[in-house]
């Protein structure tokens, strides 16, 4: 039986909208303005956006772009705009388990992004978890108000969830958090932290974008011990695992060339002061609580749970202990995670290029944050020779 001259024209206008559909998203997986454009569209359509804080988290990636000079501008949770750092904030909790933007390379799903912030070099997008954002609030806020320590705060966010703090956090429970100056000491800690993290990032962006060999790149590892022991244990590992981590060197220190730029505003201080230094040191001992915490669900050696216990506090120590999965991860690599910059020698190294600016805190002193590094080296150092006898076994 013949086709009518109706049905041709319906063949032929699907073949054209097949034909199109399928153009866009070869151009989108091609062309990092066209992916960045989808990425945003993906993100907004399936509401995985959200709003939290963006006066105050926009107000420090503006003073960092400009401090860096090499965007005109950036883009918090707008359509994709080519040239600028856009960045976009999600809620890991909200992610769905398989990868959302797969079709474009880029890995973001609960694992990936979970407590942490990460950049995709090709299109400049800068994507970061509003868990971390509220983490480092409340963490930041029971220091910095309560005189908690920040292991303990760390550890009791983590053992409670994120959502027993909501009273700290959520802006319409606690106006303070939209009214709070630029130096009180809880903003300082907290804004600190974001900054260093997104200057971080920032560094993969730029590096990455202007240098192939600078963009990281997935690794792949013969068995599990080189995995623990790459991220642990560098001086154990080949010198083809290393690569990695003198990238992520060259974005720490292009955050801190960025910092030693910013101040604080005039008139907020009775002499000037670098704005980000004092909240980027002290992410340090956040991340380094934050992975301590890790540890008790990795480790088998009883000498780490008996330091973990002392550095935490007895009633944080058994909560966390009551929540800890039935088989470990048996990995150490939670230590050193890929997505954002945890690697705390590494990280404390660049920082303290921050003491040459003439308006540094610890300006020919030593950092407060030099007893925290000892401790995590001991912790480190034990973990690290437990690894090498399970390996020799």
């Amino acid at each position: 039986m013949g086709c009518t001259p109706m049905f041709h024209r319906l063949i032929a206008i699907a073949l054209l909208c097949s034909l199109s559909a399928s153009s866009f998203w070869s151009d989108a997986r091609a062309n990092p303005t066209a992916t960045g454009a989808a990425v945003y569209q993906t993100l907004r359509d399936r509401g995985l956006l959200e709003d939290y804080l963006n006066d105050a988290v926009g107000e420090i990636a503006g003073t960092l772009v400009e401090a860096s000079g090499h965007w005109p501008g950036y883009r918090l949770n707008g359509p994709y705009a080519s040239g600028q750092v856009n960045i976009y904030l999600v809620d890991s909790s909200r992610l769905p388990e398989a990868n959302v933007l797969e079709e474009y390379g880029i890995d973001l799903a609960p694992y990936s992004i979970r407590g942490n912030a990460m950049a995709h070099e090709e299109t400049g997008i800068l994507f970061v978890d509003t868990g971390l954002l509220k983490s480092l609030l409340v963490a930041a806020v029971l220091f910095g108000e309560s005189g908690v320590d920040t292991p303990m705060a760390v550890g009791a966010i983590r053992a409670r969830g994120i959502g027993a703090f909501r009273q700290i956090w959520d802006p319409s429970v606690n106006p303070a958090l939209e009214s709070a100056g630029y130096a009180d000491r809880w903003v300082m800690l907290s804004s600190g932290a974001l900054a260093f993290i997104l200057a971080h990032e920032m560094g993969h962006i730029y590096l990455g974008g202007t240098d192939v060999s600078q963009r990281r790149k997935p690794m792949r590892f013969e068995d599990k011990a080189d995995k623990d022991l790459h991220w642990a244990c560098s001086d154990l590992v080949d010198d083809r695992y290393r690569a990695h981590q003198r990238i992520e060197q060259d974005a720490d220190d292009f955050a801190v060339e960025i910092l030693s730029k910013i101040q604080f505003p005039d008139g907020v201080l009775t002499r000037p002061l670098l704005r980000y230094e004092l909240g980027a040191r002290w992410y340090i001992v956040y991340s380094l609580s934050d992975q301590m915490v890790e540890t008790l669900y990795a480790t088998e050696s009883q000498n780490v749970l008996s330091a973990m216990r002392q550095l935490l506090g007895a009633e944080v120590y058994e909560e966390l202990i009551a929540a800890r999965p039935s088989s470990g991860k048996g990995s150490i690599h939670v230590f050193f995670p890929k997505s954002h910059p945890a690697n705390i020698r590494r990280a404390s190294v660049s920082l303290g290029k921050l003491d040459q600016s003439p308006y540094s805190l610890y300006h020919d002193e030593p950092s407060s944050t030099s007893a925290d590094i000892a401790l995590f080296e001991m912790v480190l150092s034990m973990e690290c020779r437990n690894l090498e006898e399970r390996r020799r076994r």
